[in-house]
């Protein structure tokens, strides 16, 4: 069974040379992403959807056509385009006998390495390797080779496909330099193949000069393989072991959790099928895992569960699982009792056990409300819908003191904007917020209040079923409005900082507001190019807002799917200029000034597009992934 075909460009697209660049390309290049998925669907399954096929299809005999030409000798830094092409295939070799438990049935043919280019021999093609030859000697054949000849390329591709493979990866930095057409050549060649012998060619372009890109990547088209990009021995590597992927029908998944943004956890990962509820793999979710390319159903083993459907794997991609939604419970028994007592944590909805554990232990919860039943002996202390918040640390004593209370006010403001409020106690930190109170159990704390700069006070003592109060000192309310065409810009990052020494107070996201302490400040804005506001004073009680007006947003849209790694937006001054500003996300946009930028689009670590973007005073700019 031969592994479906990998979309074109899914692994490290082509992208403009400088000299090619347009404002923004009505076809950047690449697939739709429906396109992708039935790819995916039809060649994993071999046409019939409902089958998906989860396991990993062999990718069959694998022949290596490499190009020895003349051309290879290119410097590429300080090596030769020759050394990242043995660098790419050793790696290949490797990383496709990395998960099998037999040797990969590899073949080495080569062209341009027998004869010298000033003999013009357009017929300069040898099998080094057959199939199923012995690796050292398939990577012995690999390291002798050296540039020579020139590049028969049509007429190499038309040899291999005389030869008993079925699958074929072709590395190369250009075309065909004897009059061929490799592109036309292969099509010719799949169809004398017939059904009866599906090939299938990937394309492996070695810092490919302009000219040669779209034949490249029409050969790789004509061949259902992919098509990948190598400008550097760092990147041939990586770019080898995702074609590796490609080659076994794999993807990988990685699972990342944090509480509330900040501290990392791992917990155990199981991949079901959708349909059927089969397992296909369980894993403890602390690295990336390979697994088969498919759909798939994702359940992480958290307290409760969180279950994820329609989780899309595509060959060479990894699919990155990102949940912050977490909180953390710790039960202690009150002062000076001993021994530890079983707690049982419930569902608030349904009464299920969720947890089980002592007092003492430090449980991470998904938020939301639990029911806890501590078992004392000779009593249960029960605490019925305790909320558990994203990033916050809840602490219960059971049979003790009932909790206090604790408000942190600003004076002058009595619903004043969120800021923060970060209660440290005995290695356990609660979130808070100005303004609002919140139960804390009784002891002594240190206060952080994310104001700007931030505010900390020591010693501060929360009694039993009481509120105490903070009151911060006086402070003003400082935030910065941007406008584009569509409207207020929310969420650009605004550095905030002393106007004199330049000290780094923290950030304010455009459109909110936070509490400042009087003075005079200067704004940093995260636009491109950045912008910087001069001597912004603000006073006690005072609400100071800032606008910037005339903006343009840069964005790259429709959303990716879920579950499928984010995008990342990279805006540059112009061709080996300097980097104004980056966004990440399913959908990431740049708020940008008017004027001529280099845009680049990034996805899982490979560039999948880059071009001119010109934009003009409130307009916005699209980068339409879709087809990326």
């Amino acid at each position: 069974m031969q592994p479906h075909p990998l979309p074109q460009d899914l692994l490290t697209p082509t992208r403009g040379r400088p000299d090619d660049r347009t404002r923004i390309p009505s076809r950047p290049a690449g697939l739709l992403e429906a396109t992708l998925v039935a790819s995916l669907l039809a060649g994993a399954t071999g046409g019939v959807p409902g089958a998906l096929a989860q396991a990993t299809a062999p990718s069959g005999p694998i022949e290596v056509v490499l190009d020895a030409s003349g051309s290879m000798r290119s410097r590429m830094g300080d090596v030769d385009r020759m050394a990242v092409a043995r660098e790419f295939v050793h790696a290949l070799q490797a990383a496709l006998a990395e998960e099998s438990e037999e040797a990969p049935r590899l073949a080495l043919r080569a062209y341009g390495s027998a004869s010298h280019r000033l003999r013009r021999d357009c017929t300069d093609t040898r099998l080094l390797a057959e199939l199923g030859a012995d690796s050292a000697a398939f990577a012995d054949a690999v390291s002798r080779l050296q540039p020579l000849g020139v590049s028969p390329l049509a007429y190499a591709l038309e040899r291999a496909a005389a030869d008993t493979a079925t699958t074929y990866v072709l590395v190369t930095d250009g075309g065909d330099n004897c009059g061929g057409a490799p592109c036309a050549t292969w099509r010719r060649v799949v169809g004398r193949a017939g059904d009866n012998r599906r090939l299938r060619l990937h394309v492996v372009a070695i810092e490919p000069e302009p000219d040669d890109i779209e034949r490249l990547r029409c050969l790789s088209r004509a061949g259902s393989g992919s098509f990948t990009r190598v400008e550097s021995l760092a990147g041939a590597v990586p770019a080898a072991r995702r074609l590796a992927l490609v080659l076994r029908n794999q993807g990988r998944i990685e699972v990342r959790l944090t509480i509330g943004g900040g501290e990392s956890f791992s917990a155990p990962v199981r991949l079901t099928r959708p349909l059927t509820g089969e397992l296909v793999a369980a894993f403890p979710g602390r690295r990336a895992r390979t697994v088969p390319a498919g759909l798939y159903t994702v359940t992480l083993q958290t307290a409760p569960p969180i279950r994820i459907e329609r989780v899309m794997v595509l060959p060479g991609q990894t699919v990155t699982i990102e949940r912050s939604e977490f909180g953390r419970l710790i039960v202690d028994l009150p002062e000076g009792a001993d021994g530890r007592a079983p707690v049982s944590i419930r569902s608030a909805d349904d009464r299920a056990e969720v947890r089980y554990v002592r007092t003492g232990d430090s449980t991470i919860l998904v938020a939301g409300a639990y029911d806890v039943e501590v078992d004392l002996g000779d009593s249960l202390v029960v605490r019925e819908d305790l909320r558990i918040a994203t990033g916050r640390t809840t602490r219960l004593v059971a049979g003790g003191s009932e909790p206090g209370s604790l408000l942190v006010s600003a004076p002058g403001f009595p619903d004043p904007p969120p800021v923060r409020v970060l209660a440290y106690r005995g290695g356990v930190v609660d979130t808070l917020a100005v303004g609002r109170s919140a139960p804390l159990p009784p002891g002594s704390y240190r206060l952080v209040v994310q104001t700007l700069p931030p505010y900390v006070t020591e010693d501060v003592v929360v009694d039993p079923a009481g509120e105490t109060t903070v009151t911060l000192p006086e402070t003003g309310i400082l935030g910065i409005d941007l406008f584009a065409a569509g409207g207020p810009l929310r969420g650009v990052r605004v550095e905030v900082q002393e106007s004199t020494t330049g000290e780094d107070y923290g950030t304010i996201p455009s459109g909110e507001r936070r509490l400042v302490m009087p003075g005079t400040y200067r704004l940093g804005v995260a636009t491109a190019p950045p912008i910087t506001v001069e001597d912004v004073t603000v006073r006690p009680g005072e609400v100071r807002v800032v606008e910037q007006r005339g903006l343009s947003r840069i964005e790259v849209s429709p959303s990716v799917p879920a579950g499928t790694p984010p995008l990342r937006l990279e805006i540059l001054s112009g061709p080996g200029g300097r980097r104004l500003a980056e966004s990440t996300g399913p959908r990431p946009w740049v708020a940008a000034r008017p004027g001529e930028y280099l845009a680049r689009v990034w996805r899982a670590g490979s560039l999948v597009w880059e071009g001119g973007v010109v934009v003009a005073s409130e307009k916005s700019a699209r980068i339409d992934w879709a087809e990326l």
